[in-house]
């Protein structure tokens, strides 16, 4: 019985956003100092370092992975960038001009300025383990039992504290549990079932301090959850 041979695997991204203020939405208080709309801008980049490490009786993946602005990778719970308001006066919002942003006017030393936003940054690790159990089990590689799998699945994003603590959001830590069920009937059709448990933690747990808690039925509350159950077909071409 062949096992596929180990890998080892480095990836990188790099990005950047921009978002822009049309003339017509700048603040009123701000028209004369940004006559033709404002625009303000971040950086993404963000790079792993993963293994894959196949046996006869499981394989196991690992992945590390450090950057800033990576919201929508990985566990996918955490922050993309905030406004730094710090040292700010007469604060007035915007929407910019695809709504997926808010850019904050504001007054620095009497001087009318946009705040800088900055991307958040965040580290974390994945670890998944699979299970061939047909194979274990030595099943008939041409019968109805050959396609069962299970997999085992944790997944992590932190956010540095010096981060958490100057955007606006409570949110430090979001991780997810997963086990995941796979019955491949064909080349063509799989059938899959997952339970899964995302978890977000807050960025400030001290018991003192309600403002830094998530509020969760009136209650300031330390940890909130989500439990998913999915089932579905999955066809491959």
């Amino acid at each position: 019985m062949e096992v596929p041979p180990a890998q080892f695997i480095l990836s990188f991204v790099q990005g950047a956003r921009k978002a822009l203020v049309r003339a017509e939405d700048v603040p009123a208080a701000f028209k004369d100092a940004f006559p033709n709309g404002a625009e303000v801008s971040t950086h993404r980049y963000g790079y792993t370092v993963e293994l894959q490490l196949p046996t006869r009786y499981a394989t196991l993946t690992g992945k590390y992975f450090n950057g800033e602005d990576l919201r929508f990778y990985f566990v996918n719970g955490l922050y993309s960038n905030f406004n730094d308001t710090a040292g700010l006066a007469g604060m007035v919002s915007a929407p910019s001009i695809d709504g997926a942003s808010t850019v904050v006017f504001g007054m620095r030393n009497g001087i009318p300025v946009v705040a800088p936003q900055r991307p958040v940054r965040t580290q974390g690790y994945m670890l998944d383990l699979g299970f061939p159990w047909s194979r274990l089990l030595r099943a008939n590689p041409t019968g109805r039992n050959a396609g069962w799998t299970t997999n085992l699945h944790y997944s992590i994003d932190m956010v540095p504290a010096r981060d958490a603590r100057r955007m606006s959001g409570v949110r430090g830590k979001t991780d997810l549990a997963a086990f995941t069920l796979t019955y491949k009937l064909n080349s063509l059709v799989s059938f899959v079932g997952e339970e899964s448990m995302y978890r977000t933690r807050a960025a400030n747990s001290a018991a003192n301090d309600a403002g830094g808690l998530f509020l969760l039925r009136g209650i300031p509350s330390r940890q909130w959850h989500d439990i998913r159950t999915e089932v579905g077909p999955i066809f491959t071409f």
